[in-house]
């Protein structure tokens, strides 16, 4: 199996709930997927949208980059782009606060590497933490999550908002047969 057919096995999980961009550009960056996924909940107290009790509305971007490796300046470089282009763009739509009823965004990155990145690397991932709220969160928040998956070790790392990703992808990894780079 190549990272590309891992990746086929990731997009047919989430297919269902994720709108799926092959090769999408965003700002001179190339991203091999780019999946979104929004998601409105509300409550009525009648048939009438005036009677709204409550309204709130979820978003996750997905990032899929695939990488020989990793270093310390490439997962640097990639927070900053998440925190400086991606969430302005993205979240707030280039305004100052997310949209109406807006309860939380996540950035998430799925990086496929080939080889497993240093220790130095896999601690910083591990300490990642960044979350932005709007308004003192009355207008909602977003998480930055990162998780590196190396197939052919059956290594996941992830930052810890991202324990449902990397549950995910170790779930997909131990149910692979045989692995093999391309």
């Amino acid at each position: 199996m190549r990272r590309k057919e891992f990746i086929d096995i990731i997009l047919n999980s989430i297919s269902d709930k994720f709108d799926i961009y092959h090769n999408y550009w965003f700002d001179g960056k190339k991203f091999v997927i780019y999946a979104y996924s929004y998601d409105q909940n509300n409550r009525y107290e009648s048939t009438g949208d005036s009677s709204k009790l409550w309204d709130s509305r979820t978003f996750e971007h997905l990032f899929f980059i695939n990488s020989d490796s990793l270093n310390r300046e490439q997962l640097e470089e990639l927070k900053n782009f998440a925190i400086e282009k991606i969430e302005p763009h993205f979240v707030r739509g280039d305004g100052k606060y997310p949209v109406k009823h807006h309860l939380y965004s996540y950035i998430s990155f799925i990086i496929i590497t080939r080889n497993k990145p240093a220790m130095e690397v896999q601690k910083a991932i591990e300490q990642l933490n960044w979350t932005k709220n709007y308004m003192l969160s009355a207008k909602g928040y977003t998480d930055l999550r990162m998780a590196c998956v190396t197939p052919r070790e059956y290594s996941v790392i992830a930052s810890p908002s991202a324990k449902d990703i990397s549950d995910f992808l170790m779930n997909i990894l131990l149910h692979i047969d045989h692995y093999e780079e391309e």
